[in-house]
């Protein structure tokens, strides 16, 4: 199995490239490949300019890593995106990703009711951190992430099974507890 991961954080020493990294150690190499996008290393521009959104309803991109994007997409066969929570949602780079590269005609069919066009995606998980610990998270604000991304856009594009894990209290809860989580994913991969 092709796996695709996608990380948004700024830091390469965040918890979150750490949860990367547990994410890949518990990969079997034999089994799965692994195509690692790391989007502030990669430079990206999240940004839509005037010309992107007037090209966007005919599927069309300016942006040169949009169709590098996209090939990689088409070749994975599981999506795994790690990045912090800032307010409810994503950062600026993984929203941006979604604008810029999940177009019609590419991410789902152009029209009034669009159909899917990346089911050969079976699954993806995401890996968030937040600053809260996940019971507040998820009461206070309604699982918005849930409903945004997975609920959402994911299930829009066709990847219809999606399982997302949310470590609150990064960076407060005790050293022990962030690396019971790394050895949490650890195991999660491990069984893919």
């Amino acid at each position: 199995m092709k796996i695709h991961l996608i990380i948004d954080h700024p830091d390469s020493n965040s918890f979150n490239h750490s949860i990367m990294n547990a994410f890949i150690k518990g990969i079997d190499t034999s089994r799965h490949s692994l195509d690692i996008l790391d989007l502030h290393a990669d430079h990206f521009n999240p940004v839509m300019n005037k010309e992107e959104i007037a090209g966007y309803g005919r599927g069309e991109w300016l942006d040169p890593q949009v169709h590098d994007y996209q090939q990689r997409l088409r070749s994975a066969d599981y999506l795994a995106l790690f990045f912090p929570i800032w307010w409810i949602v994503m950062p600026a780079m993984m929203k941006g990703w979604m604008d810029k590269v999940l177009l019609p005609g590419f991410a789902f069919t152009k029209g009034a009711n669009p159909d899917p066009l990346l089911t050969h995606i079976k699954t993806a998980a995401i890996f968030t951190t937040t600053a809260v610990d996940d019971e507040t998270h998820h009461k206070n604000f309604n699982n918005a992430l849930d409903w945004v991304l997975c609920k959402g856009t994911l299930n829009f594009i066709g990847i219809s099974d999606t399982r997302w894990l949310n470590f609150g209290e990064t960076g407060i809860a005790s050293p022990e507890k962030h690396q019971a989580w790394l050895e949490h994913v650890k195991n999660f991969t491990a069984k893919l």
